[in-house]
């Protein structure tokens, strides 16, 4: 009886204890977390993005399957312009340099090398088609990169009108 009495007495301190030691919270207000800021700076035109990013950049202005266009550039960096429809985001970059700036850094099974016109271009995906495409031209870094495959063909359509 007496150790029942005990008992009710301690379990709610035991379950504070118990569940405060499994908890994600923060144990005290000196601990915080820290996060590294999006470096992209979202514009309504192309005239904006091209004097923030210090160039200028032609692509499509529209993509069929993607109802949404967003216009973004890292300052003195990166250009880019993304798609989206449903479910589907697409990504056209271009950029100061010759790096790799898909910002895609899955592994896939499938890697190609392909040439188009005076362009060497990487290609990355799966079986069923390609998510990267990476190439350099004049000191510049140009990227297409997707959620959903798309077939050479479509990569060389974007690689066409990428300058």
């Amino acid at each position: 009886m007496i150790i029942r009495k005990i008992a009710l007495v301690l379990l709610p301190f035991l379950s504070i204890i118990f569940f405060n030691g499994c908890s994600n919270e923060a144990k005290s207000n000196k601990e915080y977390t820290v996060m590294i800021p999006n470096p992209f700076v979202y514009v309504s035109s192309m005239d904006e993005a091209a004097a923030g990013a210090g160039f200028e950049f032609i692509c499509p202005h529209s993509v069929d399957g993607y109802s949404k266009r967003e216009i973004s550039y890292i300052k003195n960096e990166l250009f880019q312009v993304a798609f989206s429809g449903g479910n589907k985001k697409l990504y056209l970059r271009k950029a100061i340099g010759n790096n790799d700036i898909s910002g895609d850094y899955r592994i896939y099974n499938k890697t190609h090398h392909s040439k188009f016109g005076t362009y060497d271009i990487t290609l990355k995906g799966r079986d069923d088609g390609f998510c990267v495409a990476i190439w350099s031209h004049a000191n510049f870094s140009y990227a297409v990169t997707s959620d959903s495959p798309l077939s050479e063909e479509q990569i060389f359509f974007f690689v066409n009108n990428m300058k």
